[in-house]
């Protein structure tokens, strides 16, 4: 697990209090290709498709977060902060430490919201899971 995920180089366990459990095995997997442009001609047999121009379409991806802070106020200011960071108009850049890689996102959607219920064992922190759905620029 890595700590040293950014989201527009602000560190997302430092600044935001935020982790990223799993979900970033779907960054590494390539594009689905766009459907090239072809014609059925009448007069000859099969299709004739234009493959010389390739592009690919953008991905879109789950990532299971957690929130893990001390109490429900911290959570709220890393909540909106995070949020606020991750919404800005335009593409954001997340960089995944596992992958080296900086990835081009655009935040699409959260679901899953789960409150744990217990406080951590011998720890007195809240954490808050959710499923973080963002498009990924090809």
């Amino acid at each position: 697990m890595a700590f040293l995920d950014t989201i527009n180089n602000k560190n997302l366990l430092s600044t935001y209090k935020l982790i990223i459990q799993t979900g970033t095995h779907e960054l590494l997997e390539f594009p689905e290709r766009k459907e090239s442009l072809s014609n059925d001609w009448r007069e000859e047999n099969g299709t004739e498709t234009d493959l010389e121009l390739v592009r690919f379409k953008d991905k879109e991806v789950n990532l299971n977060c957690i929130f893990i802070v001390s109490n429900d106020t911290e959570y709220w200011n890393c909540y909106n902060a995070f949020f606020a960071e991750i919404t800005k108009p335009g593409l954001q850049n997340l960089f995944i430490e596992d992958h080296s890689k900086t990835y081009q996102v655009s935040y699409k959607k959260t679901s899953g919201f789960k409150k744990a219920s217990k406080r951590l064992k011998n720890v007195p922190k809240v954490a808050v899971k959710f499923t973080l759905t963002l498009d990924v620029k090809s």
